[in-house]
């Protein structure tokens, strides 16, 4: 399940308060001195500014100069740290889905192994792989966009997970198209070593 605002359940949430470190929505988050935080908190530290305003003066050591007080610093919680937007997971939310810019670039498993590919990351469209003369320009397609399309069509436990999927995909992609290559070339070799055999029986 994606992480939804603490308050509205039916929203995305846009950062995380600095106090509680609880996720909030857009209409959720206030902001204070440039950090975000929820609605409860904003309210406590809101009313302690104002008893803070409301307190009569400090008194004074003397009738010229009056004695200052520092007022009391609100106390924040500032182990939690407010959460980007962008460090949120929203994978499997199709269009909706946010690309983290760590899974950014090409996706090697996707030029290599296209289709099959693309059933193991619910890419359906890499099926366009099978409509001829399209095909060639296609891995290109899926290469470039590999990594955008897996990130919006399956759901991942996090980046780390998505990224040790995706080089896994990369590293067998890769295997398998030297070993193609490999075959291909001793298909070759036989080829031409059965050839000259008959025609050496013919001559």
């Amino acid at each position: 399940m994606p992480m939804q605002c603490a308050f509205h359940p039916d929203r995305e949430p846009v950062g995380a308060c600095v106090s509680c470190g609880k996720l909030v929505c857009m209409e959720c988050r206030n902001l204070i001195g440039g950090k975000t935080y929820c609605q409860p908190c904003s309210d406590i530290i809101f009313a302690a500014q104002q008893k803070a305003a409301a307190a009569p003066p400090a008194a004074t050591t003397s009738a010229s100069q009056p004695r200052t007080e520092t007022p009391p610093p609100v106390i924040v919680n500032v182990n939690q740290a407010a959460t980007p937007a962008s460090s949120i997971n929203t994978s499997g939310q199709g269009a909706a889905s946010t690309l983290p810019p760590e899974i950014r670039g090409w996706n090697w498993g996707a030029f290599f192994l296209n289709w099959i590919w693309g059933i193991g990351n619910s890419v359906w469209i890499a099926f366009l792989m099978f409509i001829p003369l399209l095909n060639f320009i296609w891995i290109f397609v899926l290469g470039a966009k590999g990594n955008e399309w897996a990130w919006q069509h399956k759901k991942w436990d996090s980046i780390e997970h998505f990224k040790k999927t995706q080089h896994t995909w990369a590293k067998w992609g890769v295997i398998l198209f030297f070993v193609g290559i490999a075959l291909y070339a001793i298909y070759i070799i036989i080829a031409l070593v059965i050839g000259g055999y008959f025609t050496l029986l013919n001559n």
